[in-house]
């Protein structure tokens, strides 16, 4: 039980983190701020993305390898693009 209530508070630290270092960038740019509640549902958005994306990925990169007997690198290239466009999200994010 200690296990599920441990991931349950280090996923809540690691959401308010996640707003809070978006806040931070955006002040750092010389941004205008956004509410907390626009920050946090921005965050909850690509987060939501980064878990389906990855998730997707993963299940193509196995079909490619176990099902296509593709070599590990090549069945890897979702993987890495999924990694490349969630980089690229993540700066477009703290930059709005």
């Amino acid at each position: 039980m200690s296990g599920l209530i441990g991931d349950l508070l280090e996923g809540v630290v690691d959401f308010v983190t996640d707003i809070w270092v978006v806040r931070r960038k955006r002040a750092a740019n010389g941004r205008p701020a956004n509410s907390w509640g626009r920050d946090a549902a921005d965050t909850v958005v690509f987060d939501a993305w980064v878990i389906g994306l990855s998730m997707l990925a993963l299940t193509i990169g196995a079909l490619m390898m176990f099902m296509l007997k593709l070599p590990l690198w090549l069945s890897l290239a979702p993987l890495a693009a999924v990694i490349v466009y969630t980089c690229y999200r993540w700066i477009a994010l703290t930059r709005a």
